[in-house]
C-alpha cells in the first residue's frame, strides 16, 4: 500500500512539475513570410522552433506566424524593433538606415551558393565589433543567417550568358545591375515591375526577361513562360533572422545560451535545406513535362564576364553604405574574401556534411 501511495505521489508530483513548466513556459512569437509547406527550409524552422523549447526544458516556445499574416515582409525589421514580433526573418536592404552594416550581406560578387555565402559571412563579422554596435543600436539582434540562394537570368527570347546577350531586351534589373548597366553601356532597357508581375509581364511581352532567384521559379511558375534560364553563379540575397533586443536581455542565462549555441546549427541547417531546394528547382526546370526550360550554369570565364562588370556597381552600393556607417567598407572586404576562401574549402573538401 505504501507503495502504490508513493507511486501516485510521484507521478502526482512529476505531472504538476510539468504542469508549472507549461504554464511558466514563455511564447516567443516568429513572423515569416513563407507558407506552411512541408520545403526543407520550413521543416528545418520548425525543428529549429522545437529544438528551443526542448533545449530550454520548455521555459521558451516559438509560436511561427506563417505567410506574412502578422508582420508584412518589408516591415519585418520595424515590426521586431517595434515589439509586434518578437523575432524574425528580415532583408536588410529594406532598412538600410537603420542596419547598414547588415546590408552589407547582400552580394553581386563572389558565390551564390546557399552554404558559402551564409558560412562566409558568418566568418566576416565573427569578432566585428561595428555590427555588435549596430545592434545595439537597431534594437534587432541576429540570431541566425540564411541565403536565398543563387539568382538566375530568365528570359524568353535567347539565354544571357553574359551581358551583351541583352542586345535591346526589356528586362526586370535588379538595382546594382541597373547601375552595372549604365556603368558599362550594356544594351538593355530595364524596366521596373513587382516580382508579383514577373508572370504577366513575360506572358504579355511586357518584358523580355528578369533576374530572379533560382527556388523562385517554380512555385510562381515562371518556367511557363520563360524559355531560357541561366545560372551565373554569382550573387545572392542573405536572411538575417532577428530578435527583439529587449525581448533577448529579458531571456535568462540559459535560454540565451540555447539561442547562441543553435546559431550556427541553425544556419548550417537553412543552407543545407536550401541546397536541396536549388536540386529541387532545377530537376523541375528541366524535366518538367509541359514547361521544361533550357537550363545553363555558367564557366568561370563567363562568371568572371559579370563579376568584372559588377564591380562598379558594388563599389558604389558599398560608398553609399559607409556614409551610414564607415565600416561597411571593411566589412565588405571581409565578406568579399571570405566568400573566396569558403568557395574553395567546399571545392576542395566539400560541404560540413559531407566530410564526416
Amino acid at each position: 500500500m505504501r507503495k502504490v501511495t508513493y507511486a501516485c505521489a510521484l507521478v502526482f508530483s512529476v505531472s504538476m512539475g510539468l504542469s508549472a513548466s507549461l504554464a511558466n513556459a514563455r511564447t516567443l512569437n516568429y513572423a515569416t513570410p513563407a507558407s506552411p509547406t512541408d520545403r526543407p527550409t520550413n521543416q528545418v524552422l520548425r525543428w529549429w522552433g522545437d529544438e528551443i523549447a526542448k533545449r530550454t526544458n520548455g521555459s521558451v516556445d516559438v509560436k511561427i506566424h506563417w505567410a506574412q499574416s502578422l508582420l508584412k515582409y518589408k516591415d519585418s525589421a520595424r515590426g521586431i524593433q517595434s515589439g509586434i514580433a518578437d523575432m524574425g526573418p528580415m532583408t536588410p536592404e529594406y532598412s538600410l538606415a537603420i542596419t547598414p552594416l547588415l546590408s552589407v550581406s547582400q552580394s553581386e560578387l563572389g558565390s551564390g551558393n546557399n552554404y558559402i555565402a551564409v558560412e562566409a559571412w558568418r566568418r566576416a563579422v565573427d569578432g566585428f565589433e561595428p555590427i555588435d554596435k549596430e545592434a545595439a543600436r537597431s534594437g534587432l539582434r541576429p540570431i541566425g543567417y540564411y541565403s536565398s540562394g543563387v539568382r538566375v537570368n530568365m528570359s524568353t527570347t535567347r539565354p544571357y550568358l553574359t551581358p551583351d546577350d541583352f542586345k535591346g531586351d526589356k528586362v526586370r534589373l535588379t538595382p546594382r545591375s541597373m547601375n552595372a548597366a549604365k556603368a558599362n553601356g550594356w544594351k538593355v532597357t530595364p524596366v521596373n515591375i513587382t516580382f508579383a508581375d514577373f508572370y504577366s509581364a513575360m506572358e504579355r511581352g511586357t518584358i523580355d526577361g528578369a533576374q530572379s532567384y533560382l527556388y523562385l521559379m517554380p512555385p510562381y511558375k515562371h518556367n511557363e513562360v520563360a524559355k531560357y534560364v541561366v545560372e551565373p553563379g554569382i550573387g545572392q540575397s542573405m536572411i538575417v533572422v532577428v530578435m527583439n533586443n529587449r525581448v533577448w536581455e529579458s531571456l535568462s542565462d540559459t535560454e540565451k545560451q540555447v539561442f547562441e549555441e543553435l546559431a550556427p546549427v541553425f544556419s548550417e541547417k537553412m543552407a543545407q535545406a536550401g541546397l536541396q531546394e536549388v536540386d529541387i528547382a532545377v530537376d523541375l526546370l528541366n524535366n518538367s513535362p509541359d514547361y521544361p526550360v533550357e537550363y545553363y550554369k555558367l564557366t568561370d570565364e563567363q562568371r568572371k564576364v559579370w563579376e568584372e562588370q559588377m564591380v562598379p556597381a558594388v563599389d558604389e552600393y558599398i560608398a553609399d553604405l559607409a556614409k551610414r556607417n564607415p565600416a561597411a567598407t571593411e566589412l565588405h572586404e571581409r565578406f568579399l574574401a571570405e566568400l573566396y576562401n569558403v568557395e574553395e574549402e567546399v571545392r576542395e573538401q566539400g560541404y560540413p556534411w559531407q566530410r564526416n
